[in-house]
């Protein structure tokens, strides 16, 4: 979950957990990072990113009112991450857990 302030990251499969600001991202990626550059990327408007990034969008599985992908792919230098939307829904109210389960052990960066 990511706000302009902070991001939540919880990982259910390693039971570990981030939350905090986007320096911590920023540092890793040697690149300016708050929310709205992280809203762009997901809107396909990603005017503010070093020429370096490589972003490619995969739409065919989706069709909305809305520009959204199915697949994106973001790659700068050694860093490649791949997300693929299963579900999405627009302005309709969607319950997200934020609760950071007690045995989790935070993410040391």
């Amino acid at each position: 979950m990511a706000t302009p302030d902070n991001i939540l990251f919880i990982n259910r499969l390693q039971k570990n957990y981030y939350n905090g600001d986007y320096s911590v991202f920023e540092k890793m990626l040697d690149m300016e990072l708050d929310f709205y550059t992280l809203q762009n990327i997901f809107n396909g408007t990603p005017a503010s990113l070093p020429e370096e990034v490589e972003l490619s969008y995969q739409t065919d599985s989706l069709s909305y009112d809305y520009p959204f992908f199915s697949t994106l792919l973001f790659e700068y230098f050694a860093l490649s991450i791949k997300l693929d939307v299963k579900k999405v829904t627009f302005n309709a109210a969607h319950e997200v857990s934020a609760t950071i389960p007690k045995n989790f052990t935070e993410i040391e960066i």
